[in-house]
């Protein structure tokens, strides 16, 4: 409807709605007796279907697009006289050709602040970033180029303009290169390449999906089927995806990528001192920063707002004025009322947004509560913390077991056991270490190392077999020297215990030699905090430490006969303290140089994929 003042209600007789395939949309409206139509959609869309291409066309557009906005074709038509059942009952096809062209709408679409630093910092941790958008090619490269997915030439893919043919050309036209199938792997070298969603019909009929879009950096004016393939053919050779999506058009792709993360479109808490939105009784709101932020919601709010003002004055003035002006009131106060309803729906920005049918989030294990990609270095730098975190607690359990079951099976032969106390203090200082290890949190940033991605492998194998071969040199040693000073006797293995040499000695190794396995096998930098870092972890460490070397070195009499501990010759102990410390250098030096000849990689995605085009090649050949 026209403001007031003139102007012709326009009545919207048939709607056809936006199609990602067809990248238009039209209504057809009646202004007063006459029939017209009205269109907006892509520009490489609409000139095919003007009557009159104006001579600037192609350049006024893509001047905008290069320079990152998003642009949108108006045109018109008049349709001759008809009743609106007729008007409703035209060819959609018929109702969008032989139109005048009306105009440009150019939209400057902002990037979010904390967009480029994200990317950024995914990007120097050893990921590959690729865009997957609807917009207009050029748009998209601007955009990429802004937020350090492209950093290299761009080079995007078009239909010849001979009509034969498809090839690479740079978005200011100034290199083109001749399309070829086996040529993307070497173009990527040296450019980054864009593919617009009217080539993949080309690429899957010449079965050059998979030697094309791994080496895709943008994609452009893709429809949400082709989102999906994709996706598909990235995990086909080999790559691990994570994938963001906000709208319905994103499911299919987010349910194929192995880690979906579906973004809200809600806005970002902002730090302000009154959080709280309040309704005062004369029906006038009172808004909240973070609802303002969003400009759709401050037209809204704006409206409320003076139509609030509205209904307090038609109050006032009703109680002169009778029942037309109370009836007016009454219509106003349903309005504000359906109004504070549909805003209460929509939530107060602060809190969580309520997920609905069709969002993205029902295809996806994760759920960003803003429209900000920052959620994915969390779900990686919490990723990565776990992963860690499991193996170094299997190799703990694993050394840990094996030095176990020697003294509870080698040495039990030999009569040596632990007494009840002794069990309990070592058991007490495991669930210690256990608790205090996992209370390490991930670095801030993510790195561009990568930690090892499964337990079986040469590195963990390695580790296990040659810490485990210096603690059992080092328990070994240990016993055969504490058993020179014992008397020759008997010992039964099933006898009542008694506290003697060979079990103190043994008893203080495999302390010595549990927390020389969590200190050494605790994975820190740079993933997660050091050891220093971890303050909980570090008092643990350091309180044992004191504990071993006051029991060793028998400071205390009273503390080692409770715990049935009997008094270490000097030259034992001075030798069982300099062994532990060459055992904790040696467990320490062999754990560094594994890390370094065995470091976490990347997945050879490339040998895969270059197998998969020889297949199909293969293939092309037999049919």
């Amino acid at each position: 409807m026209p403001k007031k003042g003139g102007g012709n209600a326009v009545q919207i007789v048939q709607r056809h709605h936006f199609a990602s395939h067809l990248k238009r949309m039209a209504v057809i409206v009646r202004i007063q007796e006459e029939f017209l139509v009205f269109v907006k959609g892509a520009p490489e869309t609409i000139q095919d279907r003007l009557l009159a291409l104006p001579p600037s066309y192609v350049d006024t557009y893509k001047k905008y697009t290069r320079q990152g906005s998003r642009v949108l074709a108006l045109a018109f038509k008049n349709l001759p006289d008809m009743t609106v059942s007729e008007a409703r009952s035209l060819d959609r096809d018929v109702v969008e050709t032989g139109l005048t062209f009306a105009g440009f709408a150019v939209f400057n679409c902002p990037i979010r602040a904390d967009s480029a630093a994200v990317l950024s910092e995914l990007k120097n941790s050893s990921h590959d970033l690729v865009m997957i958008t609807g917009d207009q090619a050029l748009t998209a490269c601007h955009v990429a180029s802004q937020v350090h997915i492209i950093t290299k030439p761009a080079l995007i893919l078009y239909p010849s303009r001979s009509g034969q043919g498809y090839e690479w050309i740079s978005p200011d036209e100034v290199e083109k290169i001749s399309y070829g199938d086996k040529e993307a792997e070497e173009l990527s070298e040296t450019h980054d390449l864009c593919v617009g969603g009217d080539c993949f019909e080309m690429l899957q009929q010449s079965s050059a999906v998979v030697g094309v879009i791994p080496y895709v950096k943008v994609f452009a004016r893709v429809a949400p089927e082709q989102k999906e393939l994709i996706l598909t053919t990235f995990k086909t050779v080999g790559r691990i995806t994570l994938m963001c999506g906000d709208g319905t058009n994103d499911v299919g792709a987010l349910k194929q990528a192995h880690v979906g993360v579906a973004l809200l479109n809600a806005v970002p808490p902002t730090q302000s001192g009154n959080t709280s939105s309040e309704t005062p009784k004369d029906g006038a709101l009172k808004l909240s920063k973070s609802k303002k932020a969003k400009p759709e919601a401050s037209n809204v709010n704006g409206e409320s707002s003076s139509r609030g003002k509205a209904v307090s004055r038609s109050d006032s003035a009703s109680q002169s004025a009778g029942n037309r002006h109370q009836t007016a009131a009454e219509m106003q106060r349903q309005r504000l009322k359906k109004l504070m309803e549909e805003m209460n729906e929509e939530g107060d920005g602060r809190s969580a947004p309520i997920v609905k049918l069709g969002d993205a989030s029902m295809a996806s294990p994760f759920t960003a509560k803003h429209a900000s990609v920052a959620p994915t270095t969390d779900i990686i730098r919490q990723g990565r913390s776990t992963l860690v975190t499991t193996l170094q607690m299997f190799k703990i359990l694993g050394l840990n077991c094996l030095a176990t079951a020697y003294v509870l099976s080698v040495m039990y032969l030999d009569g040596v056991k632990l007494g009840d106390v002794q069990a309990t203090i070592s058991g007490v200082f495991t669930a210690a270490f256990f608790l205090f290890i996992s209370q390490a949190r991930p670095l801030p940033t993510l790195s561009a190392e990568r930690p090892h991605p499964n337990i079986f492998c040469f590195y963990v194998f390695l580790s296990l077999m040659g810490q485990f071969a210096i603690h059992l040199l080092f328990l070994m040693s240990s016993v055969k020297s504490a058993e020179k000073y014992m008397p020759d006797e008997c010992i039964e293995p099933d006898s009542e215990f008694h506290p003697n040499l060979v079990n103190t000695v043994s008893y203080m190794v495999s302390m010595m030699l549990q927390l020389a396995t969590f200190a050494v096998n605790y994975i820190g930098h740079p993933f997660n905090q050091s050891i220093t870092e971890s303050k909980p972890f570090l008092y643990a460490l350091l309180a044992a430490s004191g504990f071993f070397t006051v029991i060793t070195s028998d400071l205390f009499r009273g503390l080692n006969d409770w715990l049935k501990l009997v008094p270490l010759p000097p030259e034992l102990r001075n030798k069982l303290l300099i062994w532990a410390v060459l055992m904790f250098v040696s467990c320490y030096t062999w754990e560094r140089l594994l890390k370094w000849a065995f470091p976490g990689k990347i997945p050879a995605w490339k040998k895969h994929h270059q197998r998969l085009a020889a297949a199909n090649v293969e293939k092309k050949k037999n049919v």
